[in-house]
């Protein structure tokens, strides 16, 4: 094979890929940027090809989180064959194909994690304006996403009191609207139960299992929601009791994967898993601060997880 390490990306370099390739490099760890956009798969003879030409497989790659997050929907359909075969000439992927793709779907990911005894939002697919009143019946407050979405695209929360809808419609003229555009750009869409919550969420990182940081997204918009772009989010440090220690590394486990960003909501019962993403990115903020739980930092936490699968890549 080589270089030993491959950093899968879709633009320039930016703080948390160049620190990482400093990091290995300090391990005697060949490493690269990557462009996913420039390359492209052969299949006879197999390879992958750059702007210089076939390119021999590295040992080693880590998608990072534009790769899986900045596409087209007919891209999305070609992305997991081609890491497929990028895992199938021999690099192990941080994390593996089958462990993302079952990420990518909101709904799949959903029953992996409850049937590992996860707390989740009940949570079910819709199709129709009809789906989504059902649902509003059985739970009263919905949260309405796409199935592969993030960063909190396209999501609405919906509560049966909207105004002008059609006569014994639960949904109101602008909720119905809505709803009639989204099923039309995503034709599918997943549902989850509301979570009551303190108006605010908390992120965590695992690294291995290893909780690489834990803190509070506190929202400072008016009705409490973690998802206004017109009042950012206020971060503080979130306490990291053993039972929460747990459940995050447990998530992880449930879904096959090497390190993850998970968002968890505190229920009226207990701690929520709402998802679980496949990626670590922008960890500059949180490097070095009282929110890194790690004793040497994020990225050394990283360096320490591609050593060990460089070793021992059956792990």
């Amino acid at each position: 094979m080589g270089e030993s390490v491959w950093l899968l990306d879709r633009v320039q370099s930016d703080w948390e890929v160049d620190t990482l390739c400093a990091g290995l490099a300090d391990r005697g760890i060949d490493s690269e940027r990557v462009d996913w956009g420039e390359i492209l798969p052969h299949g006879s003879p197999p390879g992958f090809a750059g702007p210089q030409g076939i390119r021999e497989v590295p040992a080693l790659a880590v998608v990072t989180a534009r790769v899986l997050t900045r596409h087209t929907e007919g891209d999305l359909a070609l992305l997991y064959d081609w890491l497929t075969m990028l895992e199938e000439s021999g690099t192990r992927l941080v994390n593996p194909v089958a462990s993302l793709r079952v990420c990518q779907n909101k709904i799949r990911q959903a029953a992996t994690l409850a049937a590992a005894g996860v707390p989740v939002p009940e949570t079910r697919a819709v199709r129709s304006a009809a789906d989504v009143e059902r649902c509003l019946v059985d739970w009263d407050d919905v949260i309405v996403k796409p199935i592969t979405g993030h960063a909190s695209v396209d999501v609405i929360r919906l509560v049966p009191v909207g105004r002008g809808g059609q006569p014994g419609s639960l949904l109101g003229l602008r909720e119905d609207i809505v709803i009639w555009h989204w099923l039309k750009r995503h034709h599918v869409l997943c549902a989850q139960k509301f979570v009551e919550n303190p108006g605010r969420d908390l992120r965590a990182v695992v690294i291995g299992d290893q909780v690489a940081s834990c803190h509070f997204h506190i929202s400072t918009a008016p009705d409490g929601s973690v998802r206004s772009l017109l009042h950012p989010l206020r971060w503080a440090p979130a306490p990291l009791t053993g039972e929460l220690a747990e459940l995050l590394v447990a998530s992880v486990r449930a879904l096959g994967l090497d390190m993850a960003t998970i968002d968890v909501v505190e229920g009226p019962d207990g701690p929520v898993v709402i998802e679980v993403n496949p990626t670590v990115s922008r960890w500059e903020p949180v490097e070095g601060t009282e929110l890194d739980l790690t004793p040497d930092g994020i990225t050394a936490a990283q360096v320490e997880l591609i050593t060990g699968l460089l070793r021992h890549p059956a792990a």
